[in-house]
């Protein structure tokens, strides 16, 4: 393959005041049609966005920049007429979504997520690509994973590679430092109260954790890109980069800093499970359309356990705020009803049509890959360390996985899952299989705490009142969810209910929230609500609110158990567990704000 049938692309931000970017795409043809196509979704979101409603004036010229048809064929396809040359296709595209899956441009920067910004031509998705930059006059800096190919130019094996490197572009920090040898550098966009160096510190500290975790460093170079952006959230992992976002004032309190380098842990671990050790469904992609696997809960959700514990064992947080956040995990899941009606491989499925078009009966009918994968990497962690003598955990599963399949380029089944279980751990896992990930309902926590002397309690104290339903982030006064078999459930209210009165005293927003906590559990109240513009009451039976969960020793371990404690929580049993001065996480806290 020559140069000659490269596909080159050139970007320019002459339009940013418009929050558009331009894009010419220019490629060889043969003399049939060239079928030209945007993403309809990007890998690690899985959602169907439809890029290609954000294309603007898209043209095409051959020889000579002879002006070409070119016709759209269907929501995301165009097609154009080879003609044995070059055709150039010049197209806008409309950027202004401050998120880590689509583009951004304005005054200040651009950024690129390839998936909405580069067309591909069926049929050639693996031939390389050459793209040129063109920042506005005085954005110095351009960040990227893609590798130099000249002045402001990147080059991207494949189309794969390409939408998996995004761009940022403007005068961003630029930082680095070195793990292993090999550079990582942070481009850092937007003001707040982060500690540069703390954070950077920390950043490095987890890199240097998840490192020895995996064994291997599949990368000549990192990147991560971090933007604080007010109100911002939310990370995408990629091949040797990653794209973050936070608001930028979460740096003075412990519980919010924490959640920000649990986000960078997470995308950083990513690097291996998703990118590298996959699923078969995860590659090569169909960008056409939705790509389906019920391993999810393996992808994300151990991504979500080895989060925590890359954050531990890099004694970043401490072991009551490692088991604080893995108590939030398991308050979550059992205050979520959907447990009782989809599995972990259900809800990896489904993503596409639940997971990310959550509704008002979302918590009724689901739960998360993300939130149960979590607790199920946990509890086999823990049933791993206690059949080995502390010798094997869940990290050995993982490197062997990643060795028996990436390695040998290709992506795993649950069968490879359920082997390497097998054979790090010496036993069969099919029960624990059937009950955890192809089961439905609670998880046996009890029973795998018990092996490393552990056991799970409830906070005890004055019981309040709790009608079971999360509020609207809008109006804190209407109901957006009623939860199965809770008191507002029971007693008929609806979503989009507003309440407006509890027991003849007017309630709205925290008032609201405060009135039923007054209440003791098994008291009736009288509601006035307004449905549909009509007035009524309703006696609602109050029940008692979600308590606090943490995890405790046993006064009486053996120890073997304090063994395998020792081992999974990189601490000293000796050092107990003291909760005091250790404030609830920052995970999930939208949905724990249960009323």
């Amino acid at each position: 393959m020559t140069d000659d049938d490269l596909i080159r692309y050139r970007v320019d931000a002459e339009d940013a005041a418009q929050n558009c970017f331009n894009v010419e795409m220019s490629f060889r043809t043969g003399s049939g049609d060239v079928e030209l196509c945007m993403p309809v979704w990007t890998p690690g979101a899985y959602s169907v966005v439809d890029y290609a409603g954000n294309v603007v004036d898209i043209s095409a010229s051959g020889r000579g920049g002879k002006r070409k048809a070119i016709r759209k064929r269907d929501k995301s396809t165009w097609v154009v007429k080879g003609d044995g040359g070059e055709v150039t296709v010049k197209y806008r595209v409309f950027a202004h979504s401050a998120n880590v899956h689509e583009c951004f441009v304005d005054s200040e920067r651009m950024t690129i997520n390839g998936a909405g910004a580069f067309l591909y031509i069926r049929g050639r998705e693996g031939v390389p690509a050459e793209v040129e930059i063109v920042p506005r006059d005085g954005w110095k800096n351009i960040s990227t994973g893609l590798p130099e190919a000249g002045k402001m130019k990147f080059r991207a094996d494949n189309y794969d590679i390409l939408i998996d490197s995004p761009i940022e572009v403007g005068n961003h920090e630029i930082h680095r430092f070195e793990v292993s040898g090999k550079e990582h550098e942070v481009a850092l966009y937007g003001r707040g109260n982060i500690e540069r160096e703390k954070f950077l510190g920390d950043l490095r500290k987890i890199v240097y954790s998840e490192i020895s975790i995996m064994k291997d460093v599949p990368y000549s170079r990192y990147v991560f890109i971090y933007q604080m952006i007010p109100k911002g959230g939310g990370g995408l992992e990629h091949l040797n980069s990653t794209h973050c976002i936070s608001d930028p004032f979460l740096f003075s309190s412990r519980e919010n800093y924490l959640s920000v380098l649990e986000l960078f842990s997470h995308e950083f671990f990513h690097l291996w499970n998703v990118k590298r050790l996959r699923p078969t469904a995860l590659g090569p992609f169909d960008y056409s359309k939705e790509n389906y696997t019920r391993l999810l809960w393996v992808s994300e959700g151990f991504t979500s356990y080895f989060e925590l514990t890359a954050i531990r064992k890099a004694r970043i947080s401490t072991p009551p705020e490692f088991m604080r956040a893995l108590c939030r995990e398991m308050e979550v899941y059992l205050n979520t009803p959907g447990r009782n009606h989809q599995s972990a491989e259900e809800s990896s499925f489904d993503t596409w049509i639940k997971f990310y078009r959550r509704n008002e009966n979302t918590i009724n009918s689901g739960i998360s890959y993300y939130n149960k994968g979590t607790l199920i990497g946990m509890l086999l962690d823990l049933l791993i360390i206690s059949r080995t003598g502390g010798k094997k955990r869940l990290d050995d599963v993982m490197r062997l996985l990643y060795r028996s399949t990436y390695s040998k380029g290709r992506g795993f089944t649950e069968e490879d899952f359920r082997e390497a279980c097998r054979s790090v751990s010496g036993t069969d896992i099919s029960d624990f299989y059937s009950r955890c990930v192809s089961g439905r309902g609670d998880l046996p926590f009890g029973k795998y705490f018990a092996l490393a002397g552990l056991t799970l309690e409830r906070e005890k104290g004055e019981e309040a009142g709790c009608f079971h339903m999360l509020m609207s982030q809008r109006n804190k006064s209407v109901i957006a969810s009623v939860m199965e078999g809770g008191a507002a459930s029971e007693a008929g209210l609806f979503p989009g209910d507003e309440i407006i009165a509890v027991n003849g005293i007017r309630a709205a927003g925290e008032e609201l929230k405060a009135r039923i906590a007054e209440l003791k559990p098994g008291m009736t109240a009288e509601v006035l609500v307004a449905r549909e513009g009509a007035i009524r009451n309703i006696s609602v039976k109050a029940g008692s609110s979600p308590s606090k969960m943490f995890i405790r020793q046993k006064a009486k371990a053996t120890a073997g158990q304090k063994a395998a404690y020792e081992t999974w929580a990189y601490a000293k049993w000796k050092d107990g567990i003291d909760y005091d001065g250790v404030k609830d996480p920052s995970r999930y806290t939208e949905r724990m704000q249960i009323v």
